[in-house]
């Protein structure tokens, strides 16, 4: 179940990315090269030596780690979505600017009203911790994935409010429209975050939770 419910995350990382990366060629590399990265997991899992059965009680908190981290990721993964509809709410405005269904006036309003939502999120973000009750190991592994994801939104914000604060310059305002356009393009290359990267964290979690007997049929 948790396999299933990691596999989702990863791939909702990666769309996420595929969004956010201005270069397709880099996120085609990072495809690549974490598929060489699991390749090389699984030859590693395949020469793994066999651990010893856990008894009762071992068993019962290993679920329950998992079952704290599956509630707490519940939550941090709506927090992602909407990481990821801010994103795309900025690329859509202006997209609209772009192909003139909105001035500038519309422009400057619709950026004002979603870097104040965005600034409202960076602060939620920055409150998020790991579930009270998880061990160490994944407290450890959960707090990198936050320092990410703090990184992620702190950009995304840079990068509205840049764009916010060109638009109010006189000389954007006085520029032509395709120059004006090459403005925010040259902002969206030049602040965009690359990309939420959490694959190696989910990983690693992954198989902390892995029991014996799974590794024993993962063999089969």
């Amino acid at each position: 179940m948790l396999k299933i419910f990691l596999s989702i995350a990863t791939i909702t990382s990666l769309t996420i990315l595929y969004k956010a990366s201005p270069n397709r060629k880099i996120f085609v590399y990072f495809c690549i090269s974490m598929v060489i990265v699991f390749l090389i997991a699984g030859l590693i899992s395949r020469t793994h030596q066999p651990q010893k059965p856990l008894n009762e009680s071992e068993r019962y908190a290993i679920q329950n780690q998992q079952k704290i981290f599956t509630d707490w990721y519940t939550n941090y993964q709506k927090n992602i979505d909407e990481l990821d509809r801010n994103w795309q709410s900025y690329h859509h405005i202006i997209e609209n600017f772009k192909i003139d269904n909105i001035d500038e006036d519309e422009l400057h309003e619709r950026l004002e009203k979603l870097e104040s939502e965005v600034r409202i999120k960076q602060v939620n973000i920055y409150t998020l911790k790991p579930p009270e009750g998880i061990s160490d190991s994944c407290s450890t592994l959960i707090n990198e994935m936050l320092r990410k994801t703090q990184r992620y939104i702190d950009a995304q914000t840079q990068t509205i409010s840049l764009t916010r604060s060109a638009v109010e310059e006189e000389g954007f305002l006085k520029a032509k429209h395709d120059d004006q356009v090459h403005m925010l393009q040259n902002i969206i290359i030049r602040e965009s975050p690359t990309g939420l990267f959490t694959a190696n964290e989910l990983s690693a979690i992954l198989n902390y939770f892995t029991l014996p007997e799974d590794f024993s049929n993962n063999k089969k």
